[in-house]
């Protein structure tokens, strides 16, 4: 039985799967709906609705990042687990949008379900202590799903009771520091993070050609659509292109002391989910921009792609800070610039709005062409004398 339950522990500098990355494709379809989720919000409560499942859905979700960093999927008995958890969590993508309505049972159950096969899967961990740490979680987990039947059981009026509940369960666990006994191989851990952070962009591209098809003979909507991949091509050099702080991070990941599973649960899960609550709704406003370039936006989807921006920026700089990264406070400036500049999507339209964002992201990158082209300088000089 013990020889059944435990799998070998993966290479320390082992790559993410080719299994991963088909299972991170999934995620492609949940920041979809959760995009479709906002569109469709009325008032501020849509809004909150949709930040409770994308807390909900994202802890399990990155759950299975922290399964992958403890147990390979790179055998029989590791891969269709795994394979199983994907088409649990592509039922839980499609009942999004109806998580507080009619696919509310749905919801609950592709979630318990996928829970499960997460714990199970993680007691053959053999790296470290993770196979007993994930009985300290497991409970949190099981929590989260009992308040999600709880809303599904309750009338419609109180289903935010439950809700409720399976928020507030990883915010405890936040508290307890029950991730104190996990053990992490850091590089693969960024790595696929970064990866996962590259899948909620696509979304923002995929939101761009939705919304442009069958126009791009128009001109307005050829150049909404120019425009708008100026601005996700900008957000991606925010994060990706940044190569001090990228060598900062690498310094951080290699350490031979390794990383602590709080510095992997505040900087990478919640860091990342910060970068993509920004990226949602992002894709949400550019949605409704590039859908009709030539009306003049509503102050909600103005201030909702604004909002966006100054969450994706923020992101960096909080993902940055605890891993002990300093030096992008300038980044917190342009947050501020990004939301000064919703007004212009309310009174001149969307793909104005879009090209002034732009504006704010080439602004908050003039430290980081700066510091590039110090480092190359420094390379170069030290190159010659050497």
């Amino acid at each position: 039985m013990r020889a059944y339950r435990r799998v070998a522990s993966p290479d320390a500098h082992a790559p993410v799967t080719s299994l991963e990355l088909f299972f991170d494709l999934v995620f492609v379809l949940v920041v979809t709906q959760l995009t479709d989720l906002v569109l469709h919000s009325h008032d501020a409560a849509g809004y909150v609705q949709a930040a409770a499942v994308l807390w909900v859905v994202w802890w399990m979700y990155d759950g299975f990042a922290w399964l992958a960093n403890n147990v390979g999927p790179t055998t029989t008995s590791t891969r269709v687990p795994m394979l199983a958890a994907m088409a649990g969590f592509l039922v839980i993508a499609i009942a999004v949008p109806e998580a507080f309505g009619e696919d509310r049972w749905l919801f609950a159950t592709a979630y318990l379900l996928t829970g499960v096969v997460h714990s199970v899967s993680f007691l053959r961990s053999s790296l470290g202590g993770s196979a007993r740490a994930i009985l300290s979680i497991a409970p949190i987990n099981l929590g989260i799903c009992a308040g999600l039947f709880l809303a599904a059981a309750l009338p419609e009026r109180l289903r935010w009771v439950g809700w409720a509940v399976a928020v507030g369960l990883p915010v405890l666990s936040f508290v307890r520091r029950v991730e104190g006994g996990f053990t992490i191989r850091p590089a693969h851990f960024a790595e696929r993070h970064r990866l996962m952070l590259i899948i909620a962009l696509g979304e923002s591209v995929l939101a761009i050609g939705v919304s442009a098809e069958g126009h791009l003979e128009e001109v307005g909507y050829l150049v909404a659509v120019l425009l708008s991949v100026v601005l996700i091509s900008l957000l991606w050099w925010v994060h990706f292109a940044d190569d001090v702080s990228l060598e900062r991070v690498e310094d951080v990941v290699e350490r031979p002391e390794g990383m602590t599973g709080r510095t992997a649960l505040i900087a990478f899960s919640l860091g990342y989910l910060v970068l993509v609550a920004g990226l949602v709704l992002v894709a949400a406003g550019l949605h409704d921009a590039v859908h009709d370039p030539a009306h003049h936006l509503s102050w909600r989807f103005a201030l909702t792609m604004s909002v966006g921006a100054a969450t994706y920026l923020l992101g960096n700089v909080f993902y940055l800070w605890r891993l002990g990264i300093g030096g992008r406070r300038w980044f917190v400036v342009c947050a501020l610039l990004a939301l000064l500049v919703a007004p212009v999507g309310h009174l001149l339209g969307g793909s104005w709005l879009v090209a002034a964002l732009s504006m704010v992201l080439v602004l908050s990158l003039l430290p980081v062409v700066r510091d590039q082209r110090t480092r190359t300088a420094m390379a170069e000089g030290s190159a010659t004398s050497g």
